[in-house]
């Protein structure tokens, strides 16, 4: 890896890193989640950042791939149990964290067992390691807090421009022939959960990323496939490009068209509780975990 290219994804970690912590003394009962993406977005961008993604705000048994719609009402109340999923980059190199807010003693344990796989995986991440064992010690570990696993989630690779790419760092035991080697990029994001230990599809998408082009009729969607290119493949929302109605509109015709990859929100599959934590890490025989401020403190 070049020193430039290590820069990059250090810095995007550092800042994902930063702004993570940050919005743990803004989300509180009560905070609207539009106005607490609109802050983390607007963090990542004062740091030298960009969003690598929209911010997922997953309330209790949402997984991943919420993010707040425009005039978006939902509050967070006393009983929910938030993931706050952040992911920057700059020039594409990719820094992804995530941590679990709750509000209740009720949810600390099954917060700590996201939390304690993550802590147990990260060390394993070296040049070797067969990601197999990762994935072990993961379910091991979200087991013996008394929670299972979220068996379709994963963790990934990442590469400049995409967030996610091989390897795929399961979060429970699998046939799967991936050793890591030097300087391969990773998030791993264990989910643990009190329920099936499964999720699946649910809801409308709000996040969406561009897959190819094609002649659309509308000159608003024309306009609008225009924006969303300047995003270079990653994802993005439809707060990011405006709350009009001709919004809405250039969205439909651009979803009909077959050139967007839609998210959905990911629920887990007998309504389960969902705690998640993550972080980025370069492999090396120390691993670099760009997403603890900590591995860089003086």
């Amino acid at each position: 890896m070049e020193k430039d290219e290590y820069d990059k994804y250090v810095l995007a970690g550092n800042i994902a890193a930063k702004v993570r912590e940050e919005s743990r003394s803004y989300v509180n009962v009560g905070t609207p989640l539009l106005e607490i993406a609109r802050k983390i977005e607007d963090s990542i961008k004062k740091l030298g950042g960009m969003p690598a993604f929209p911010v997922n705000l997953s309330l209790n048994d949402e997984a991943a791939h919420y993010t707040p719609v425009p005039a978006d009402d939902r509050k967070i109340s006393e009983d929910d149990v938030i993931k706050v999923d952040i992911g920057v980059h700059v020039d594409g190199f990719i820094g992804d964290t995530a941590c679990t807010i709750s509000f209740s003693e009720k949810h600390n344990a099954i917060v700590k067992a996201a939390e304690d796989a993550l802590e147990k995986a990260v060390p394993l991440c070296v040049p070797g390691k067969a990601v197999d064992e990762i994935s072990g010690i993961i379910e091991d570990t979200i087991k013996s807090h008394g929670f299972k696993p979220v068996a379709n989630l994963t963790g990934h690779g990442l590469r400049q421009w995409e967030g996610h790419a091989e390897p795929t760092i399961h979060n429970v035991r699998v046939n799967y022939q991936y050793v890591l080697k030097e300087d391969d990029v990773i998030a791993v994001e264990p989910f643990a959960t009190d329920g099936a230990g499964r999720i699946k599809d649910s809801g409308p998408s709000v996040i969406f990323s561009l897959v190819g082009k094609k002649p659309v009729r509308s000159r608003e969607a024309r306009k609008m496939l225009g924006d969303i290119e300047a995003f270079n493949g990653m994802p993005f929302t439809e707060r990011w490009l405006g709350s009009s109605f001709g919004t809405r509109l250039a969205l439909r015709d651009l979803r009909r068209s077959g050139i967007l990859y839609e998210y959905p929100v990911l629920k887990e599959v007998s309504k389960g509780t969902v705690t998640q934590a993550e972080h980025t890490v370069i492999v090396r025989k120390t691993p670099v975990v760009t997403t603890d401020l900590k591995s860089f403190a003086d």
